[in-house]
């Protein structure tokens, strides 16, 4: 073994502590990222495949000119198939519960061209079966549900029972989303069956939908611009591409969510381990200057010295970063095969990616090399002779910054002076621990943050914005007279009618297919909210319509916008207001504007119901929906809590992120914090050499060490902040709003938490203090 080799080792050995901080946090970056991104691979292809599988739709058109639109898609070149079919939305009855489905129409002779299905019990429809139907997954786990089993529609104003033949997946239906203005719905308030074309074409008055597949199943612009402007033509009020679809809509979100992690939280977790590593290296080179003096005086070269001193950050990566790249990937196969099971996704595809093996051990082996590379370059570049001699301080004493600008801190005691002028009397040590300070409360602070902005936005969409504790479904439309009867039932506080009608928002520039809620003028029940945060009442005139379009439509205040209204045609209009929330992008209008608009008196299809305090929801709604106008009953409650239950994931994949950044934060101050006691060696045997106790000592060291850490504290919670916006910030898109809010109370623990840290992480230090050898040290510094 070589002596540069030996001296390494034992470098390493005398250091171990803050060696193995490091290559913890090498191992929790690079972990990180071969996990989540090999998540985000094998997510990717798993939805690739059941794609291809089962021929999902790359453009889906509803409404006008069904028939003729079909006939130009047939006809464009590039297109691989086309599926002319019935849609529509119809009252389910299971055993009791009451639910607005939606009725799907396939060949009753064989599956149908495109959106395959994927019998995962009983069997497909019999052909001329008029009485059967296939339910989807997530309405028969919710209902067990079986072949064999029976569900009742409301057909043209009487139930009809029909036969459940089977059990089935739809790449439309993996999340099972009402609309892209209502991803978030619950078994109980929504279900997808499907039937044969002939019941289905009586439910949607149809065929009124044309699925269309292109060649392989490849996405193509070029084709899809093309149909989406025959489409519009034809009088199609909803024109989607395969990106849009709302099940793929959401699915895609939470990828990209996925991707934007594997990227994000790594770099701040390899950053921050470089960081870690520089510190580290930087001191070591700084107190072995004389020792480097030696090396080169005796003939060592540069190059040698150059290498050796990057051999104490390429250590350390290596044993980080190897594990950590083979626990992440076990731990992607883990959170693959969770995640598909949770979504019940049909393909599920886990695969081994040698790239992101290599990738995870490259990126952790770059990240401490590039932090071991400058103070490197400095140890071989420094002169023998000046090295040897070491640093004599020049100057003498003067007061700290705090006692010029105030003055009677100079008054202080002694001890609280030596603390004050200790701070910067080495201003390179007080700067790398204020920057260990600032990357732990960043790295705690993303995490934390997305935590409460998530909690803060779904109390702000389904405590603060939907007022209501229930909605009403009407079978077809129903009168004022008809909603008023609601307020009858026991336990209602206060009903107000509403309307939901599918629009397409057209400006000069673009368009977007959206949900058109009409609300009552003077609406109690759904609350508007300004992207300022400020609350506001329906307008007289115009439009309000959400956040996104602004950017969407290039669209601002008092700015003319065309509604194309399914069953009520394109009007004429301008933007009223815009309105932030966090799920979806709906637009709003009042009732009676409404009507001015399309000329005819509107009549609702749902209600927002209001409980009185002390009411009983499970007698309010057997009542309601024993009611035969009464469609379905959707429980804001019961929405508000499977919200939270999805949500689990999601808390506990930030979860572990937030234990990573608190390991990670320890081990950066840790490692400060130590470096910095051990550095001082000399410094605290001089003092003890002139008779100043040791307890005094480590007093005077704790607390120079914690100014230093209130010192960079608020500048951590600055730099903390404005990372979990650009975090939240890149999640956003028209479907969800991830405004950043972190509470007050984060912030204050947060710094509490630094501040424990800081204290626990100087233990190994101070007792080190007190096994100093005075004579060694004080020869050592006299040779």
């Amino acid at each position: 073994m070589t002596p540069l080799r030996r001296k390494l080792l034992r470098d390493i050995r005398r250091h171990r502590a803050q060696f193995v901080a490091i290559a913890v946090t090498m191992f929790l970056g690079v972990s990180i990222f071969a996990a989540s991104y090999d998540s985000f691979r094998n997510l990717q292809a798993s939805y690739a495949t059941t794609a291809t599988e089962f021929n999902f739709a790359n453009l889906t058109a509803t409404g006008g000119d069904s028939d003729g639109f079909a006939a130009v898609a047939a006809g464009t070149p590039g297109v691989a198939a086309v599926e002319l079919r019935s849609v529509g939305d119809v009252p389910l009855r299971v055993d009791e519960v009451k639910l607005l489905g939606r009725a799907i129409g396939v060949p009753g002779a064989g599956q149908p061209a495109v959106n395959r299905l994927e019998i995962l019990e009983g069997s497909y429809l019999a052909a001329g079966s008029d009485e059967g139907v296939l339910i989807e997954q997530h309405m028969a786990d919710h209902f067990e549900l079986v072949a064999g089993d029976s569900i009742d529609m409301l057909i043209a104003d009487s139930w009809r029972s029909f036969s459940v033949a089977g059990v089935v997946a739809s790449p439309e239906y993996i999340w099972p989303a009402r609309s892209r203005q209502e991803l978030i719905t619950t078994p109980d308030n929504f279900g997808v069956v499907f039937v044969v074309e002939a019941v289905a074409a009586e439910i949607g008055d149809g065929p009124n939908e044309v699925a269309v597949l292109y060649a392989d199943g490849d996405p193509n612009e070029d084709i899809s611009d093309s149909l989406g402007e025959a489409a519009r033509i034809s009088g199609a009020t909803n024109v989607y591409t395969r990106a849009e679809q709302p099940s793929n809509a959401a699915l895609e979100e939470d990828l990209r969510g996925f991707e934007e992690m594997a990227v994000f939280f790594p770099m701040l977790f390899l950053t921050a381990a470089a960081m870690a590593a520089y510190v580290m290296i930087s001191r070591l080179v700084y107190s072995q200057r004389p020792h480097i003096g030696v090396l080169l005086a005796n003939g060592f070269t540069r190059r040698q010295v150059l290498v050796h001193y990057l051999g104490y950050g390429v250590v350390p990566g290596l044993v980080g970063a190897i594990p950590g790249a083979l626990v992440g990937v076990f731990l992607a196969r883990v959170i693959t095969r969770l995640y598909t099971e949770l979504l019940s996704i049909p393909v599920t595809l886990v695969q081994f990616y040698p790239l992101t093996l290599l990738g995870a051990v490259a990126f952790g082996l770059v990240a401490s090399v590039l932090a071991a590379l400058a103070p490197a370059l400095v140890a071989s570049r420094v002169g023998p002779a000046e090295a040897m001699r070491g640093e004599t301080p020049t100057g003498s004493g003067r007061p700290s910054v705090l006692e010029r600008l105030v003055p009677p801190l100079r008054r202080l005691p002694v001890a609280w002076r030596m603390t004050l002028r200790g701070v910067g009397r080495n201003p390179r040590r007080t700067g790398y621990t204020v920057i260990g300070v600032v990357l732990s409360l960043m790295l705690v602070l993303v995490s934390w943050g997305m935590i409460d902005t998530v909690r803060h936005l779904m109390d702000r969409q389904f405590v603060e914005i939907q007022q209501e504790d229930a909605t009403v479904y009407f079978v077809g439309s129903a009168s004022s007279v008809d909603v008023g009867t609601l307020a009858d039932t026991p336990g209602v506080a206060r009903v107000e009618p509403t309307l939901t009608l599918p629009v397409s928002l057209r400006s000069d520039s673009a368009s977007y297919d959206t949900a058109l809620t009409v609300l009552a003028d003077d609406t109690t029940m759904h609350r508007l909210v300004s992207p300022d945060g400020e609350w506001f009442d329906l307008p007289d005139a115009g439009i309000v319509i959400g956040a996104a379009t602004r950017k969407l439509l290039d669209l601002e205040v008092g700015d003319p916008v065309t509604a194309a209204v399914e069953g009520l045609g394109s009007v004429q209009t301008t933007v009223a207001g815009f309105v932030a929330e966090p799920l979806g992008t709906a637009a709003y209008i009042g009732l009676s504007q409404a009507e001015l608009l399309a000329s005819v008196d509107l009549r609702a299809n749902a209600a927002f119901v209001s409980y009185s305090d002390g009411a009983d929801p499970a007698t309010i709604r057997s009542a309601i929906t024993d009611r035969p106008d009464v469609a379905a009953f959707e429980d804001a409650n019961a929405v508000y809590a499977m919200v939270q239950d999805f949500m689990v994931l999601f808390y506990a994949f930030v979860g572990i992120m937030l234990v990573f950044g608190a390991a990670m934060a320890f081990a950066l101050i840790f490692n400060s914090m130590s470096v910095n006691i051990a550095e001082r060696t000399r410094e605290v045997a001089t003092l003890l050499a002139v008779g100043t106790d040791r307890r005094s000592i480590s007093r005077y060291i704790s607390t120079e060490n914690l100014l230093v850490a209130m010192l960079g504290i608020p500048i951590g919670l600055v730099v903390g902040y404005f990372s979990a916006r650009t975090a939240m910030a890149s999640f956003s898109s028209d479907l969800f709003a991830f405004d950043l809010y972190i509470k007050p109370t984060t912030f204050v623990w947060a710094s509490l938490a630094i501040v424990v840290v800081a204290l626990i992480s100087q233990v190994p230090g101070l007792r080190a203090i007190r096994r100093i050898n005075i004579p060694k040290v004080v020869k050592e510094r006299s040779a």
